[in-house]
């Protein structure tokens, strides 16, 4: 099979540079991301007073903010629209730019599944996000949203929360680890894992934007890095991290960073239960 992989697009349409491929696959974020700078600031906010509750729409406001969720909302569909209309299938799952519900929230708009109303109608768009799916001789797995390590590896992050939040994030990432693992145990044949998230500590998920409050951190999916080494799948193929467009091996898995913008993309062709052909290809 002959794969085209786009990168996380974040409001931006994607470039198209090869032809003839059975397939798309996405690993989300397709909302644009204009309440980024917001985030960052209640973010560092909360990492110097950890009893800070602010959230990036205290910041700008509850009405700029929702007039931003509503572009991003309006700007992904478009590019679903767009994957759509190439008219072969497109498997993806939600990134953290895709709107799922966020049942923390304090705020309703963010309690509902805008992701959901995203894909109405695009018969193409097939959401894997925590399912398996057949797809001729291969079957792939989903695992989406995930911004960093489902459960915290890092000592700011562990004393940032109360011994009880802790404890509801560890039963949270256990819940998570066990879900994604009995798909892996249903397989029957090679599999492609799709992970919004790359897998944690690896030379593709270190932060190198110097903006960021993680800067020089490993912030990959850490259910991603432990079911490969668990599960040995044949590709791993993620996003998320925007500082890197290429490969690595884990095991005897390929795990792939798909990049960001419109002007990236991958070619992945599989025969059997090897990788004939990857390619990286980045326009101007």
């Amino acid at each position: 099979m002959k794969f085209l992989i786009v990168g996380d697009l974040h409001g931006n349409k994607p470039n198209v540079y090869y032809r003839d491929f059975n397939a798309v696959i996405a690993p989300g974020d397709f909302g644009s991301d204009a309440p980024r700078t917001y985030m960052f600031e209640s973010l560092k906010q909360q990492l110097q007073d950890p009893k800070s509750k602010i959230q990036w729409y205290d910041i700008v406001g509850k009405k700029k903010a929702r007039e931003m969720v509503q572009k991003s909302i309006s700007d992904g569909r478009s590019i679903l629209e767009q994957l759509n209309s190439i008219g072969v299938p497109v498997y993806t799952v939600p990134g953290n730019w895709d709107w799922v519900p966020d049942k923390g929230s304090k705020w309703p708009l963010l309690k509902k599944d805008h992701f959901k109303g995203m894909l109405n109608g695009l018969e193409n768009i097939v959401n894997v996000y925590h399912r398996i799916v057949d797809i001729g001789d291969y079957q792939i797995i989903g695992h989406g949203i995930t911004t960093g390590p489902e459960y915290p590896q890092y000592k700011e992050d562990l004393q940032r929360l109360k011994p009880v939040k802790l404890k509801k994030v560890k039963v949270e990432y256990e819940k998570l680890h066990k879900k994604v693992s009995l798909l892996f145990e249903k397989a029957t044949k090679p599999v492609i894992f799709l992970s919004h998230n790359v897998p944690f500590n690896t030379p593709i998920d270190e932060i190198t934007n110097k903006e960021s409050p993680r800067y020089g951190y490993h912030y990959g999916s850490l259910i991603a890095r432990e079911l490969i080494d668990r599960y040995d799948p044949l590709i791993c193929i993620g996003g998320h991290m925007h500082e890197h467009f290429g490969k690595c091996k884990i095991g005897k898995t390929v795990a792939i960073n798909a990049g960001f913008g419109s002007n990236v993309n991958t070619w992945l062709e599989l025969e059997g239960d090897k990788i004939k052909k990857l390619e990286f290809y980045k326009g101007k």
